[in-house]
């Protein structure tokens, strides 16, 4: 996805935001300006993919002031809150015995966890007791693309993990998905970019209970950047059937390389800005799956 005008304060102001929360004011003036020259260079070199810009901006940031991993805080926060729904959820699972219906609550609850997300300027996150209340009401856009998870009996499936407490609810679609006989990796990244899952958390969310394995990025960029990857993963890559990519950063560097990868790509997601929303024919603040596949891929399929 391209860089929007609109996307030039969003990411400012993050980077703004946690430098901010890190030094003394004197040196946050210093290193955002060290952040709008880097900005500057981007722009002017060329580089036109949103969460790339974002991801060495946040590098930057890390670099500047020594912090691997500003969020690890909000995360750790984050993990046992998301711990308490998937738990509260999860009970409501087992009350239902049609599948379809099992398939959709799962899939809601793993984009509600898509609405805890601490690095889009101007969104407020919902709180726990918000995030289940929602569930009874929540209406998704493109709902109806979670078809393709209906016949997944032996199939690989590569979930590609998104913002730490998030990753919770993603346990209840996985362990969903698991109990057709699909084999389901999950993919946490090695490195910190924002308030993203890492492989540091993976024990505290309890994430091997619900996946059959899961495999690190061997990066700390915002998505799976492919001249960034790890050999294991692109190896996953080749060998799967389905990806499911949870946020708003796989959706914006993903479909650049949607036809190099080849493969069912189902994006599950909550359009938090204007140039995602516009990208997906949603509205801000919309639920949406959206599918990505190519003719090749449907004939197979068919």
């Amino acid at each position: 996805m391209r860089l929007y005008a609109d996307c030039i304060p969003c990411i400012v102001y993050v980077r703004y935001n946690e430098l901010e929360n890190i030094v003394k004011v004197e040196k946050s003036v210093e290193y955002l300006g060290y952040v709008l020259r880097e900005f500057s260079n981007h722009i002017l070199g060329g580089e036109t993919n949103v969460t790339r810009v974002a991801t060495n901006l946040f590098r930057l940031v890390k670099r500047l002031t020594g912090f691997e991993d500003p969020y690890r805080d909000l995360k750790h926060r984050a993990n046992i809150d998301g711990l308490k729904v998937y738990k509260e959820i999860r009970r409501l699972l087992n009350t239902i015995a049609n599948d379809r219906e099992r398939l959709e609550l799962a899939v809601k609850s793993s984009l509600l966890g898509n609405a805890l997300d601490l690095g889009v300027a101007g969104y407020t996150p919902p709180s726990l007791s918000e995030l289940v209340e929602i569930l009874h009401s929540l209406d998704v856009r493109g709902l109806e693309n979670i078809n393709i998870l209906e016949k997944v009996n032996s199939k690989n499936v590569l979930y590609l993990l998104d913002n730490a407490g998030e990753a919770a609810l993603d346990r209840l679609l996985a362990e969903e998905l698991r109990r057709h006989g699909a084999i389901v990796v999950g993919v946490v990244k090695t490195g910190s970019f924002q308030n993203d899952v890492t492989i540091y958390e993976v024990e505290e969310l309890g994430l091997n209970e619900s996946f059959n394995k899961i495999i690190e990025t061997g990066t700390d960029a915002s998505s799976i950047f492919l001249d960034e990857i790890s050999q294991e993963l692109h190896n996953y890559l080749e060998k799967t059937d389905i990806i499911i990519a949870k946020g708003m950063a796989h959706f914006e560097y993903l479909t650049d390389v949607e036809d190099i990868i080849g493969k069912p790509i189902l994006y599950m997601l909550r359009a938090k800005c204007r140039p995602v929303a516009r990208e997906l024919g949603a509205q801000v603040g919309d639920f949406v799956v959206h599918l990505y596949i190519n003719n090749e891929i449907k004939k197979e399929l068919n």
